[in-house]
């Protein structure tokens, strides 16, 4: 497996994250040239729901597991948990150890990507889920500071990054749409069954 010393931020390695995939060797150059290097521990959270960020994480080895805040109804009342949506994975390269905990949901394996993308087009972006390391990660940092003088200076830079996100944003709108209409129904049974 590779080790740390073997992750790179140059523009091979932003060019594999699907963000930046669109874009020229030269802007992935560019780009990397802006990105601060960073580490997580496994457990460390990388973001917090609900926090305000103006930073993309790009993650260029490790596996992290992302969740989501519910609400449940107890005994007691309604309680608050998180639960867990998916895991990422790094492919090029592989995480260096094996997670901390055993997934319980599917995991998702690419050679690399990004977290926290709608911070790359709103400042103070507020974080829609909670991402945490379940490795140690290699990752890299990138501020909407950086990337607004970057497109500034190469206004092609932005077009197809800011499509990239506009496709997340649509993804999660319509995972949404249909989580709303799930608990809608649930409700109404609910409802209609007395309970």
């Amino acid at each position: 497996m590779a080790t740390k010393s073997d992750v790179k931020i140059d523009a091979d390695a932003i060019s594999r994250i699907n963000l930046f995939q669109g874009l020229s060797e030269t802007q992935c150059a560019a780009i990397a040239q802006a990105v601060e290097q960073t580490t997580y521990s496994p457990h460390g959270i990388i973001l917090n729901e609900g926090d305000q960020g103006d930073t993309m994480i790009l993650v260029f080895q490790g596996q992290v597991e992302v969740t989501k805040r519910v609400l449940i109804r107890t005994s007691s009342g309604i309680s608050e948990s998180k639960k867990a949506i998916i895991r990422l994975e790094t492919t090029n390269p592989p995480p260096e150890e094996d997670p901390v905990t055993v997934p319980t949901v599917h995991v998702v394996k690419i050679p690399a990507f990004g977290v926290g993308e709608f911070s790359l087009v709103a400042e103070n972006a507020i974080r829609t889920a909670t991402v945490v390391a379940m490795t140690p990660i290699q990752a890299g940092i990138i501020t909407i500071d950086a990337f607004n003088k970057l497109a500034e200076e190469d206004p092609t830079i932005a077009a197809p990054v800011f499509r990239e996100v506009a496709k997340s944003a649509v993804q999660n709108l319509a995972t949404a749409t249909q989580d709303i209409s799930n608990l809608t129904q649930a409700f109404f049974f609910a409802l209609s069954t007395g309970n």
